[in-house]
């Protein structure tokens, strides 16, 4: 049970983070239909950061679930 557990974990965990990236390269071409230069710049910038804080969000705590499924030390 608690390997089909982990699995769909690792599975939501996988599937969230794809849908962020989606989500980042759409904003992205967005933002580059609608600014120039220095603003295209820093809001590709923006985008990017927001998109590896969701997905450091999404590692911990999918990992924090999976920590506490794992198996004590000295149980068989």
């Amino acid at each position: 049970m608690k390997q089909k557990l982990k699995a769909f974990i690792i599975i939501v965990m996988a599937v969230i983070i794809s849908l962020i990236s989606i989500y980042a390269f759409m904003r992205v071409s967005v933002a580059t239909e609608q600014l120039r230069g220095t603003d295209l710049l820093w809001k590709c910038f923006a985008i990017w950061i927001k998109s590896i804080i969701l997905t450091q969000a999404i590692l911990v705590v999918g990992g924090l679930f999976l920590f506490m499924l794992r198996k004590p030390k000295g149980s068989v």
